[in-house]
């Protein structure tokens, strides 16, 4: 009789990032990247107010995008639906020069990993592969996006028309982690992720 030991990598993401997105007001999502294995992939984290039941995530979750706003100031909308219990709607500017990175890693490596992290600070992690029709609307969104820039008067005010009446219905969350470019260096302040 042999015993079969799966090990899960430790995945490495930047700490000030990781601070930012801990102290940062719940519900909050943010994007920046991982290192596992020594290769570097996108990544999209969210904190939910109220935690997200094994049973929804033992299903894994759909993910969706779409552009709203002007020609001029683009917004990229994400979805995230676990189910049977909830949908959370993110907004990001298109042209964010973090945005860009981190669509164009995720683009590149036709993958990404996707963070659930509850109250009590325990995260359910996914790594999945970035199917067709995803793949074609993120790429061809952020070639024609790449040099926008939304104001950012703009990019609030559609976050408030949008949370009035999400499409589809669910909970609006923060975009955080938006403004500092060093968040995406992992070469200094290494967080390393042990799985359990």
């Amino acid at each position: 009789m042999s015993n079969v030991v799966n090990f899960l990598p430790v995945l490495t993401m930047n700490k000030l990032f990781i601070h930012e997105l801990m102290e940062a007001p719940t519900p909050c999502f943010a994007l920046g990247f991982v290192e596992e294995r020594g290769e570097l992939s996108g990544f999209i984290a969210m904190r939910p107010e109220y935690p997200i039941p094994s049973e929804a995530t033992a299903q894994g979750f759909n993910f969706g995008h779409s552009m709203l706003g002007e020609k001029e100031d683009p917004i990229l909308h994400f979805a995230f639906e676990f189910y049977g219990h909830a949908i959370y709607n993110g907004l990001v500017s298109a042209g964010n020069p973090i945005i860009q990175a981190v669509i164009t890693k995720m683009v590149e490596t036709r993958d990404y990993f996707f963070f659930a992290i509850s109250p009590n600070n325990t995260v359910t992690a996914f790594r999945s592969h970035l199917e067709n029709e995803n793949l074609a609307g993120l790429k061809t969104n952020q070639e024609k996006y790449k040099s926008t820039i939304c104001d950012v008067d703009k990019y609030e005010n559609t976050v408030k028309l949008f949370t009035k009446n999400p499409d589809p219905k669910g909970e609006v969350m923060q975009w955080v982690c938006r403004t500092n470019w060093d968040y995406l260096d992992l070469s200094k302040n290494r967080l390393e992720l042990s799985p359990s």
